[in-house]
């Protein structure tokens, strides 16, 4: 057979990928994820600000580029099945994603189109599907000895590499939204999800997952669930409906307490803050209970704005990032920004209150604003970029990690979390997290104690 070539469509490819890392933007963290955190650009918005960077290409960073165009362009021509665009296309997605996995770091990840779209839609505050929140969660990676008769080793369904020696994840859901399809289905903090409609999630990010998981309204999905405690996985089949996102929930409690339950850093967490705030303000409450257990973060400029409606006017550093260069950057509070409420409070964590939330206990920590209490938070100190690719009308994106942050006392929460002042660990079989469980009991005793001036 005859090689064609097709230089042309080549020189395209090179061009569009090299291109692609121009310009892009940031943001804060997760939901998986914004983790949601990006603290280059206040952001939280969804995505409210853009920076240009310039990018140093020649001719060798271009060669892993050339090589996957030649490969591409001879599959195109000498494969024994028509290799379309639509084709190529995913093809160039799964590539993307196999060469991300390399850098073992769960959160930097790809989106296609129709992922970046859900991942806008998260930080408006709705999307289509079951309710509930995601993490990655590190698991024990099983290694294979030859002759030994161990499990064999984990191999990634999606890049084919073997994970046995290095850190393995696993899609693990973080809290359900009240009233929900996830919360009705009796799906727990802390499950596994193994599949999807029978697709395994071992080797897909949290993107990856979630787009499974979503869907049309009124259509029905299949998980199966790995639950601690029991044997065997668990199926279960949830209908998909419209979720509307409560950012922020809140109620006066008895003693004249005010009580938030902050879920994550959305679009709507500053106005819905405010009206809570300024209710228990109209109402003379003597101090407030913050509840950010289980809040996976969001968006950055949210969690700014929301620290300023706690902390005096003279705490002007929120966090400070440092890239790999060891340049660190502080990102303030807004000027004029004064602070909302002045009465004594308390902040609740646990291991599930991740990036964003971490931020503001963290400044609330370190300037002696509030007490901390209950257990270490998650420990995802990472600043994410945001970097749109492909076609500017319907563009996919890359959430990459490009620094690490620090509290303003200069702790890398990455390391173990944000310690809090008074650990209290939930008690064995309480499931949902409220203000009349155990760690929300001991907190309460001491809001209540500062209240008196103990």
């Amino acid at each position: 057979m005859q090689n064609k070539s097709r230089p042309v469509g080549a020189l395209l490819t090179v061009f569009l990928v090299a291109t692609a890392f121009v310009v892009g933007f940031s943001f804060p963290g997760n939901h998986f994820q914004s983790t949601s955190d990006s603290l280059w650009t206040p952001l939280w918005s969804q995505v409210v600000g853009s920076s240009a960077r310039g990018s140093t290409i020649d001719a060798s960073s271009l060669k892993p580029v050339e090589l996957y165009a030649e490969v591409l362009s001879r599959l195109q021509d000498e494969y024994i099945e028509d290799i379309n665009d639509d084709r190529a296309q995913e093809m160039t997605y799964a590539a993307i994603r196999s060469m991300l996995h390399q850098l073992n770091d769960p959160y930097t990840r790809f989106m296609s189109p129709k992922e970046f779209k859900d991942f806008n839609s998260d930080n408006q505050g709705h999307f289509a599907g079951i309710g509930a929140t995601l993490t990655m969660t590190e698991i024990p990676a099983l290694a294979a000895k030859a002759g030994d008769g161990t499990s064999p080793p984990i191999i990634c369904p999606v890049c084919g590499n073997v994970l046995s020696d290095t850190k393995h994840y696993r899609v693990a859901i973080v809290d359900t939204i009240a009233n929900s399809p996830a919360q009705k289905a009796g799906l727990q903090s802390n499950d596994f999800i193994l599949s999807v409609d029978s697709k395994i999630t071992d080797g897909l990010t949290i993107s990856e997952a979630t787009d499974l998981i979503r869907g049309v309204e009124g259509t029905e999905v299949t998980l199966m669930i790995a639950r601690k405690g029991i044997e065997k996985p668990i199926e279960v089949k949830i209908t998909r409906a419209r979720i509307e996102i409560p950012a922020v929930e809140w109620k006066m409690l008895d003693n004249n307490i005010g009580y938030i339950h902050l879920k994550q850093f959305n679009e709507k967490t500053v106005e819905q803050m405010k009206l809570a705030l300024g209710e228990f303000n109209t109402k003379n409450v003597d101090g407030v209970l913050l509840d950010l257990r289980n809040d996976p973060g969001g968006l950055l400029s949210e969690c700014v704005k929301v620290s300023g409606m706690f902390l005096p006017e003279d705490k002007k550093i929120i966090v400070s990032t440092k890239s790999r260069s060891g340049k660190s950057s502080p990102v303030e509070r807004e000027p004029g920004d004064r602070p909302i409420y002045t009465k004594p409070l308390v902040v609740l964590v646990n291991k599930g209150s991740a990036s964003a939330s971490e931020i503001l206990s963290g400044a609330l920590k370190d300037y002696g604003r509030a007490q901390i209490v209950g257990e270490s938070t998650f420990g995802k100190a990472l600043v994410q970029t945001v970097i749109r690719v492909g076609d500017p009308a319907s563009p996919a994106a890359m959430a990459v990690t490009t620094a690490h942050y620090y509290t303003p006392n200069g702790h890398d929460v990455g390391k173990i979390g944000l310690p809090p002042d008074i650990e209290v660990k939930l008690d064995e079989g309480v499931l949902k997290i409220s203000e009349s469980d155990n760690q929300a009991k001991e907190a309460l005793r001491i809001l209540k104690e500062k209240i008196a001036g103990k």
